[in-house]
Formats: C-alpha cells, sequence, structure tokens
C-alpha cells in the first residue's frame, strides 16, 4: 500500500482549510500480528508502519470535556441569528497549555463547515464564488489592527493581502475588504488562535481589542477565540472606565469556555479516565497489544501526562512508534519509561504521584468499615 505525503498546508489559508475540513479520515490500518509483519517485504514494512505512525498520530477521542464544549458551542452557533442591528455573542475557550483546545476547536470548525457546506453547498452565484463557511486565522506577538485584517484577508487569498504594504491601503480599507470577504464567501464562524498574544495594555492592544468589537458588529458571523489564562490578560475583565470601554463591553459579549484537566483517577473520577484509555486502546494498530493494555496502567499513565491530554497523546504516539521500532509492538511499561514528553509534565511527574498515592490512602480510610463494638 502506498500512501500519498501528507500535505503540510496551512489552515490558516482557505485551501489548507478546505482539505483539513472535506478530506476523509485516515483509514485505521490492518492488524497484523508479529509473524505476518516479519513475513512483509522492506517495501511493505515501510508503508505499513507509515501508515500505522501517521494514524497514530491523526486519530480523534472525543472526550467528556470536549463533548461539553462541543454542546455549548454548537448552542452559540445557533442561537447566532440575529439580523445586522443585533450583535453576535463570541467565545473563547480559555484553559492552559496541553489540554487539547486547539485540537478541539479545530475540529469544531470542521464539523461547522461539513454542516454549512451540507445545508448550502459548495459555491453561490452559479459557481462563481466559493462557499469557505470557516475562516481560521491566529495572533502573533506583535498582532495590531493591520496585521489583524491582512491575516484574514491572507486567508481568503485575496489580492489585497499582497498589496498591504504599500501606502494605498490604509487599515480602514483592509478592514473593510475584509469583511465583505467574509460576507461575500458565506463565512459564518471565523476562529481565532493564541488570542493571548494581544498585549492589552499597550496602545496597539487595545486598538486591536475594539477593532474585535468593531468586526464582531460587521461581520455575519461568529467569533471563537483560543487562549492561554486570559483572566490575567485583562481582556475579559469589566471596566467602568472610558479608557477600558473596549474591554468591558468585550467582557459582556464573550462566553468563557474551558477545557479543564482529568482529575485524579480515584473514587468517581476514575471511570472517565478508563473510559478515556480504553477508547485509545480501540485505535492502537500494534501487533501484541492485548485488553486493558492501557488501563491496567491507569495509576502511571496519569502520573505521567498529569491528567493533560495532549502529554497523555504525546506519551502513547511516541510510545508507539518506539515499541514498532524495537520489535516490541506493545505498550508496556519498559517502553514508555524509555519515552520522554514535555518539561512540564516531566516535572510534575512526582507532585502528581505523591497527590495520587494520599488521595487513594485517603479514599481508602473512608471506606474502610468501622469494627464491631
Amino acid at each position: 500500500m502506498i500512501l500519498p505525503l501528507e500535505r503540510d498546508e496551512l489552515l490558516s489559508r482557505w485551501e489548507g482549510w478546505r482539505h483539513f475540513a472535506e478530506d476523509p479520515a485516515l483509514e485505521k490500518p490492518q492488524s497484523l500480528s508479529a509473524k505476518l509483519i516479519d513475513k512483509l517485504g522492506e517495501d511493505e514494512r515501510i508503508a505499513y508502519d507509515y501508515h500505522r505512525e501517521r494514524y497514530h498520530a491523526n486519530f480523534l477521542v472525543t472526550t467528556p470535556q470536549v463533548k461539553r464544549l462541543n454542546v455549548r458551542l454548537w448552542d452559540l452557533l445557533d442561537a447566532n441569528q440575529q439580523g445586522p442591528s443585533r450583535v453576535k455573542g463570541a467565545a473563547i475557550v480559555d484553559s492552559p497549555p496541553g489540554l487539547g483546545k486547539t485540537t478541539a476547536v479545530d475540529a469544531f470548525g470542521r464539523a461547522f463547515h461539513r454542516r454549512q457546506i451540507l445545508r448550502h453547498g459548495k459555491d453561490f452565484d452559479d459557481g462563481q464564488t466559493l462557499h469557505i463557511p470557516v475562516c481560521h486565522v491566529a495572533f502573533k506577538g506583535n498582532t495590531n489592527t493591520r496585521a489583524l485584517n491582512e491575516a484574514i484577508l491572507n486567508f481568503y487569498n485575496h489580492p489585497s493581502a499582497e498589496a498591504a504594504d504599500t501606502r494605498y491601503l490604509r487599515n480602514r480599507n483592509l478592514a473593510t475588504l475584509a469583511a465583505e470577504s467574509v460576507r461575500r464567501h458565506g463565512t459564518r464562524l471565523i476562529i481565532v488562535d493564541d488570542v493571548h498574544f494581544l498585549k492589552i495594555h499597550t496602545d496597539a492592544g487595545e486598538a486591536v481589542a475594539n477593532e474585535l468589537k468593531w468586526l464582531a458588529n460587521e461581520y455575519p458571523a461568529t467569533f471563537l477565540f483560543t487562549g492561554v489564562n486570559m483572566t490575567e490578560t485583562g481582556l475579559l475583565s469589566e471596566s467602568k472606565t472610558s479608557k477600558n470601554l473596549a474591554m468591558s463591553q468585550i467582557a459582556r459579549r464573550w462566553t468563557r469556555l474551558t477545557l479543564p484537566p482529568f482529575e485524579h483517577p480515584v473514587g468517581d473520577h476514575r471511570k472517565p479516565w478508563l473510559s478515556l484509555l480504553g477508547t485509545i486502546e480501540t485505535h492502537l494498530v500494534l501487533a501484541n497489544a492485548r485488553p486493558r493494555m492501557l488501563r491496567g496502567q491507569a495509576d502511571y499513565l496519569y502520573e505521567r501526562s498529569t491528567g493533560m491530554i495532549g502529554s497523555l497523546f504525546k506519551l502513547i504516539t511516541l510510545g508507539a512508534v518506539h515499541a514498532m521500532r524495537d520489535g516490541t509492538e506493545e505498550l508496556t511499561r519498559e517502553v514508555l519509561d524509555e519515552i520522554d514528553i514535555d518539561v512540564a509534565a516531566e516535572d510534575a511527574r512526582e507532585v502528581v504521584a505523591k497527590e495520587l498515592e494520599e488521595k487513594k490512602s485517603g479514599t481508602a480510610k473512608r471506606r474502610k468499615p468501622r469494627a464491631a463494638a
């Protein structure tokens, strides 16, 4: 089996987003025994392992946290049917790194894109205008109002984006062109990643906050932002001073949503963690995979990942590659001990292990029956 080289296209361009949203998911490879793998020819083995590596790196698992987030987002999008005289609400997914917020938001955007295409088709005006339901952009460390509008125009491959550095296109002209692109292509969801890069306490940051308020008024679309520790930036803080009026309005119009980490797998919190590991087990294509391969290591995997979905997937993905390469074809404790993951998870490992033991001891004491009198 020969697989095409995976496209490395940016989601910040409509072509890349379209492929992400519309291309079928990679099929799960066939599970082969260790004997059958050994019988594969060299080219067949390379193709088979490449297929497994890609699949392990890209399959998605919908956690209870993501399910709750999706319900809230669908409610918001479906409720945002106001006319042009009423301002639409926006949402920001605010959580620490490693909890999968970007993956979850992109997956939601993919589902929304597909629904809109089914409802309204792939083009308008007898095929003259592409239907682009979702626009995807990201903030950078130096984002200002001009850079924001250029990013939106770049997503649509608008010719004005290339001429944005000239003196003939002022920022307000760029903003108007960006708004026209959104309306023309039927965009109803605009995803803005990494909004925490916005320096709200600077003049440029305050100008972008005002721009976001203007865009919410002008665009027939719902804004969906992602950020880290947004409560500390001041962007969501309400203020009665004129200087921070834009932030006050944002605080009243944006809904803050979160993706919490998994709790220590003790008591009522153990079942969701085991359910997650069980679901991941069904996706792993390893010759010696066995039932409860991950669930039997539930506490160890929690300690290693500290309950962060991103760290857990990094550990399992790297572990699967290692197990394929050394012939183990199974995620054993020995294999996983060989894997180093993100610094934050590694640094917190001992603390989390101690916390887990304390919680387990506390639960055991509460369950211990009283001695007979």
